[in-house]
């Protein structure tokens, strides 16, 4: 574990030049369980598939309504269900953070519940300098189409999860605490539709039922949807009082977000 020298504690907020990655950084949890979907693939007998074909070219043409109407992410990921692989789709996290911001904020204080645990762990044991890791667990967050509509039909609700390292530095005298940090953000879902509900996206309206016999008739795969975001970076105080000014939050320095798929 590398030992770095006690620094006088900045100004918090992200860092506009990110000192050297640390020795290491845990990566997401293992995958959450996941429900049982739609039923097995392809096990409708073949002569009851017939109207699951008409559906097919429906759920095509939604691809394309989606698409000419904004909702980039959400005709991607129902095109990957249609193009039955069932193969993972690796997920742009930085994209969704930027586009949802209840979802970076809450994906911060995952974090940051870790951050202050490992510092407090480090405060009492008066271990300064040395570069400590955390893995949070899996917390659900949900996606209503309030907050983005092309995120809600693209995932709804997720899973989110933070880890990264924490170097908490000897304080001044008299100086509160600070710290250095590193963390990524972690999103999984697993795309399936569940019977009960319909849906209208871009104008055309589908029911969960429909779309999930997809699976049922060997047209479409459930798949795992999976990604990181890019390394943030923290660096100053543990306040007493007040959340941390981590990357992307309300009063943060690190300027303009941008959504890099667009």
């Amino acid at each position: 574990m590398k030992k770095l020298e006690p620094t006088p504690s900045p100004e918090a907020g992200p860092l506009a030049t990110p000192p050297p990655m640390p020795p290491s950084m845990p990566g997401p949890p293992a995958a959450p369980p996941t429900d049982s979907g739609s039923g097995k693939w392809g096990s409708q007998p073949w002569y009851d598939r017939f109207d699951d074909v008409g559906f097919a070219e429906v759920a095509g043409a939604v691809v394309l309504a989606a698409d000419a109407y904004g909702y980039t992410h959400a005709a991607a990921h129902l095109a990957h269900y249609l193009d039955n692989t069932g193969d993972l789709l690796n997920l742009n996290v930085d994209s969704v953070l930027h586009d949802v911001p209840d979802a970076n904020t809450r994906a911060n204080e995952i974090a940051e519940e870790e951050i202050r645990r490992v510092a407090n762990n480090a405060i009492a044991a008066s271990d300064y300098g040395t570069s400590m890791t955390f893995q949070s667990g899996w917390n659900g967050f949900y996606i209503s189409q309030d907050l983005s509509a092309d995120w809600f039909f693209a995932m709804g609700g997720i899973r989110m999860a933070a880890s990264g390292a924490v170097t908490t530095l000897e304080p001044a005298k008299r100086a509160e605490p600070s710290v250095v940090v590193a963390y990524r953000v972690h999103i999984f879902d697993r795309y399936n539709w569940d019977e009960g509900k319909s849906t209208d996206i871009a104008g055309v309206t589908v029911t969960d039922k429909s779309m999930g016999e997809l699976v049922t008739a060997g047209l479409a795969r459930e798949y795992n949807i999976e990604g990181s975001s890019e390394v943030r970076w923290y660096k100053g105080t543990i306040p007493a009082n007040g959340p941390l000014n981590l990357p992307g939050s309300k009063d943060s320095r690190d300027g303009e977000r941008s959504d890099p798929t667009r």
